[in-house]
């Protein structure tokens, strides 16, 4: 239910960018309202995988994941600066390379 309340942080994010409000308040109300979306985002992959079968769940819920690293990859592409994406996707890669890794390791032993 909680949930519910928070989406109503989405558009006060908005209206505080609209008022030029301190750039904290504008992070803490965005980074509050992604709280909700990614809920949201995870109850339908859950929905999705019931219907589809957990592998199709399993790669919607990774690729749905690293949405938010796309979006902000194409708004930073968008001003221009592509060597900050190439940094960030080789950084995604390396640590998800390196969680696997760790995970196979806990696993085996």
């Amino acid at each position: 239910m909680i949930f519910v309340y928070l989406l109503l942080l989405v558009p006060l994010s908005l209206i505080l960018v609209y008022v030029n409000a301190p750039p904290l308040w504008v992070f803490a109300a965005a980074a509050a309202a992604i709280v909700p979306l990614a809920e949201w985002t995870r109850r339908a992959t859950e929905q999705m995988a019931k219907s589809a079968g957990s592998v199709i769940g399993g790669l919607l819920n990774i690729t749905f994941g690293n949405a938010a690293e796309l979006i902000l990859a194409l708004f930073i592409l968008h001003s221009g600066k592509a060597h900050v994406v190439k940094a960030t996707i080789t950084g995604s890669i390396i640590g998800n390379s390196l969680f696997g890794l760790g995970v196979a390791i806990l696993a085996g032993s």
